[in-house]
C-alpha cells in the first residue's frame, strides 16, 4: 500500500510540475490565453477530479504495515 501511495504522489507532483512549467512557458511566449483555453476542458477537469478522488480514497485506507509496528 505504501508503494501505491508513493507512485500516486509522484504522478500527482509530476503533473503539477509539468503543468506549472507549461503555463510559465505559455506566459513567456505570450500564448497564455490559448493555453488556458486548451487546459480548461472537460477531459482535463475529469482527470483532475479522478486524481483527487483517488487520493482521498487512499487517505482513508489504513496501512497494515504501519499498524504492525
Amino acid at each position: 500500500m505504501k508503494n501505491i501511495r508513493l507512485v500516486i504522489s509522484v504522478v500527482v507532483v509530476a503533473f503539477l510540475v509539468l503543468g506549472y512549467a507549461a503555463s510559465q512557458y505559455a506566459v513567456l511566449n505570450g500564448t497564455a490565453q490559448e493555453y488556458a483555453a486548451k487546459v480548461d476542458c472537460p477531459p482535463v477537469q475529469y482527470f483532475a477530479l479522478a486524481l483527487l478522488i483517488l487520493c482521498v480514497v487512499f487517505a482513508f485506507i489504513g496501512d497494515k504495515e504501519a499498524d504492525e509496528t
